[in-house]
C-alpha cells in the first residue's frame, strides 16, 4: 500500500500545484446585428457559435492564447474563441432585435439565416470610402 502512495505522489503533488493562469477581464455585450465567436483570430475562420446584438461575452485573458490587438478572446456558453474588439461594447447596446421585436420576429430567422447574416457581418468593412 505505501509502495503504490509513493507512486502516485508526484502526479498529486502536480495537480495541486498546476494553477490556472486565465482570468475573467469582464462581462461585455455584442454591437452588430448578428456575428459570429470564430475559432481563430481572423475573419474567415470557422464559426463555433453564432450570436446576435447585445448577447453578453466573458473576456479572458490566457497565457495560452496569443494575443491579437485587434481580437478578444471570448467565451459564450460553452464556447471559446475570438470576437474582433470593435464589436464589443461595455454597456447593453440598443439593438434593433429589441427595439422593434414584433417586427424582427415577423422575420422569422432560422439557425441558418443567423450564420449567414453573422458571416456577412464578418466580411463587412465599415468605415468612411477612400472614393473621391
Amino acid at each position: 500500500m505505501s509502495m503504490l502512495w509513493l507512486l502516485l505522489l508526484p502526479a498529486v503533488a502536480f495537480a495541486e500545484t498546476v494553477a490556472t493562469d486565465e482570468k475573467v477581464v469582464g462581462v461585455f455585450y455584442y454591437a452588430p446585428m448578428f456575428g459570429h465567436v470564430h475559432q481563430h483570430a481572423v475573419r474567415t475562420s470557422p464559426s463555433l457559435t453564432t450570436i446576435q446584438c447585445s448577447h453578453p461575452v466573458k473576456v479572458v485573458e490566457s497565457s495560452k492564447v496569443s494575443a491579437v490587438p485587434e481580437w478578444a478572446y471570448v467565451q459564450v456558453a460553452d464556447h471559446r474563441g475570438f470576437v474582433l474588439r470593435e464589436f464589443l461594447m461595455d454597456k447593453r447596446p440598443e439593438c434593433f432585435q429589441g427595439k422593434y421585436p414584433k417586427f424582427f420576429d415577423a422575420f422569422n430567422l432560422d439557425l441558418s439565416d443567423l450564420y449567414y447574416w453573422g458571416r456577412l457581418g464578418d466580411q463587412y468593412i465599415q468605415g468612411e470610402t477612400r472614393v473621391k
